[in-house]
């Protein structure tokens, strides 16, 4: 008789996803720039396969755990715990540690308190703490880099923690601030950063514009990042004309100028032959949802 109203949380946390054109009609620009750049021509750059180096990559774990794909290399971009507890940063070490991946690589990220030195307070106690990690053969990165050598080649990699700002969390900067100018070295191979670069894989608006643009001066042949759960994905980067149109028009929230520009920019991609891609983005946050419930799979690349 009398009809059963759900909580204000329960309509938010189960709400619709919002239809293709209720997407569209929230800013039409956007839509179609975005719908451009899904149609680009890919020429993919590959190693021989006999120098072919498998990285598997995964971030945002937050003490969850899964099966992790055999390969090279194994990458962690950062948040590994979900408050950074000594505790819970030695259990997600471990696991890691007992991966069969021949070189294991970790950044930390916003949630990995204990890390940042700069949130340690007036008492020791985090600084001893830090000392008490185990963290074995696993390399750790924090706004510096590591040579490996593996199959005849040396790959360099470079890792930062950092990420913009929200709320009051470990390694954050504000959005105003360029912390990333001629920070990463020109000769980089692999990028790590638990922040994502803007207009990639981090829903449009939450990754950083300063990072994009020392993306474009490095040129990584993989750059692997996080923090942004729902822009989980990979992507190929050309360094063309288009993308840097596409990326504008993104940047500027959706200029309608900027959008006819890119559709001139895709029109003539199609009668060139297309830039190599020679750049891969991996964002592979495991943990997704509103409440972070949902489980994804490490994303595989070969470098």
């Amino acid at each position: 008789m009398f009809k059963q109203h759900g909580s204000g949380l329960d309509a938010l946390i189960h709400r619709p996803r919002p239809s293709t054109w209720q997407v569209f009609l929230q800013n039409p620009c956007i839509f179609i720039v975005k719908k451009l750049y899904s149609w680009r021509r890919l020429a993919k750059k590959r190693q021989d396969a006999s120098s072919e180096v498998s990285v598997v990559c995964i971030s945002d774990t937050h003490n969850s755990q899964c099966t992790i794909p055999t390969g090279d290399i194994l990458i962690h971009a950062g948040d590994l715990t979900q408050s950074g507890s000594l505790g819970e940063l030695q259990a997600t070490i471990s696991w890691l540690r007992n991966q069969p991946h021949q070189f294991k690589v970790v950044i930390a990220g916003n949630h990995d308190l204990l890390l940042d030195s700069s949130k340690d307070g007036d008492s020791d106690e985090a600084a001893i703490s830090r000392q008490q990690i185990e963290w074995g053969g696993i390399l750790y990165l924090q706004d510096n880099f590591t040579t490996i050598t593996l199959k005849g080649r040396r790959i360099k990699i470079y890792g930062s923690p950092k990420s913009p700002r929200h709320g009051n969390w470990a390694f954050q900067y504000s959005r105003e601030n360029d912390v990333w100018k001629h920070t990463i070295p020109d000769d980089i191979d692999i990028l790590i950063t638990h922040g994502p670069p803007r207009a990639h894989l981090d829903l449009t608006t939450l990754g950083c514009d300063y990072l994009l643009r020392e993306l474009w001066r490095v040129h990584p042949a993989l750059h692997v990042f996080g923090h942004v759960h729902e822009g989980y994905g990979h992507e190929w980067l050309q360094f063309d004309s288009f993308q840097a149109a596409y990326e504008r028009v993104i940047i500027s929230g959706g200029s309608f100028w900027g959008l006819i520009s890119a559709l001139k920019a895709f029109v003539l991609s199609l009668f060139t032959p297309p830039a190599l891609a020679t750049c891969q983005l991996a964002n592979p946050s495991l943990v997704g949802g509103l409440r972070d419930d949902a489980r994804r799979k490490p994303i595989q690349v070969y470098i």
